[in-house]
């Protein structure tokens, strides 16, 4: 099949480059590699530091080998549908935050008037249509997501409604402990949403177009403490302080999920008090894993809610050059 790929950005995340803030970052971003190994030095003779991403330090807790053969020895993955399909809903939602600020006082106007139908059809027409249908279900996706924003639209009235940082590139610098010694790490990311509070705080949002379960409340405060992170060591003071963050899964009901679902969370209430400390041991192990080059398989298995046993080795691209899998059980 061939996928329908459609971004009516201007440019791909990739082709943003580092977008640093400032001439410091920018030097710590450009002495950073996921390659790294201690010792490692520049042509210059500066040395290298071990960047991570949300995505890198995910992948690592996902399976350290697998993390090996993409970050390390940058083997590419197989495109599946739902990489297209996530990658066109989030070109989507970039692009709406930044066209709909041309509307919005307008839709404003006609909610104050009571024109409700009209103001929403007004917000909903800046989402352009692909040349060609989408294949995926992503126009289901795209307006559940749109139904959360516009009754956001209702209840605001319009009032910090908008999104203050979209697709918000962040670079921060951060020293890290580990058996003594002290090793200089380049933190880098990219944060879906930032809103504001209405007190002066932010709110940070990330967007998921895969399936939502309760379990999942807690792998998601880590990604969010990472983005907070982020923001607090890089100096970001126009976002902070972050006050609270959230998460969207337009798309909750797919692959065994319970529902279409959207949370919001006060990052200093107890649940979420345990994640800067979770995100910052779990930075300090993959740094280690760097120290004694260790990244072992490491397959996982769950039970579905229809009996069946999911592992994470099925969504691997790297099977078949797995020491966990012999040749037998791959053909099996």
């Amino acid at each position: 099949m061939t996928f329908v790929k459609f971004n009516p950005n201007k440019t791909t995340l990739l082709e943003r480059g580092a977008e640093a803030p400032n001439e410091e970052l920018q030097k710590s971003y450009d002495e950073s590699t996921y390659a790294w190994q201690p010792g490692m030095q520049m042509p210059c003779g500066t040395p290298n530091k071990l960047r991570i991403t949300k995505s890198s330090l995910g992948n690592y807790g996902w399976c350290p080998y697998a993390y090996k053969m993409n970050h390390i020895y940058k083997l590419k993955q197989e495109e599946n549908e739902d990489m297209v399909r996530g990658t066109n809903v989030h070109n989507i939602v970039e692009y709406f935050w930044d066209a709909v600020r041309d509307v919005k006082d307008d839709a404003v106007e006609l909610l104050e008037k009571g024109e409700k139908r009209q103001a929403k059809n007004l917000l909903y027409s800046v989402i352009p249509k692909p040349p060609q249908p989408y294949l995926l279900g992503e126009e289901e996706v795209i307006n559940q997501w749109f139904e959360w924003q516009w009754n956001r639209f209702v209840i605001t009235e319009g009032v910090d409604w908008m999104a203050t940082g979209n697709e918000v590139s962040a670079h921060a610098k951060l020293d890290v402990e580990v058996d003594g010694e002290v090793y200089p790490v380049h933190l880098r990311g990219f944060i879906d949403t930032i809103f504001p509070d209405g007190d002066g705080g932010s709110i940070l949002m990330e967007l998921k177009t895969g399936k939502w379960t309760n379990r999942k409340a807690k792998s998601m405060r880590e990604e969010m403490q990472f983005y907070k992170l982020m923001l607090e060591e890089g100096g970001y003071v126009k976002y902070l302080p972050v006050t609270h963050w959230a998460w969207e899964f337009p798309r909750g009901w797919a692959n065994g999920g319970t529902k279409a679902e959207w949370e919001l969370e006060d990052t200093s209430v107890r649940k979420t008090s345990y994640a800067p400390k979770t995100v910052m041991n779990n930075i300090k192990k993959l740094v280690k894993a760097h120290i004694t080059d260790s990244f072992e398989p490491t397959p996982k298995q769950w039970r579905g809610k229809d009996g069946e046993t999911g592992s994470n080795c099925h969504y691997c691209s790297y099977m078949d050059i797995c020491p966990a899998w012999s040749a037998d059980e791959l053909e099996e």
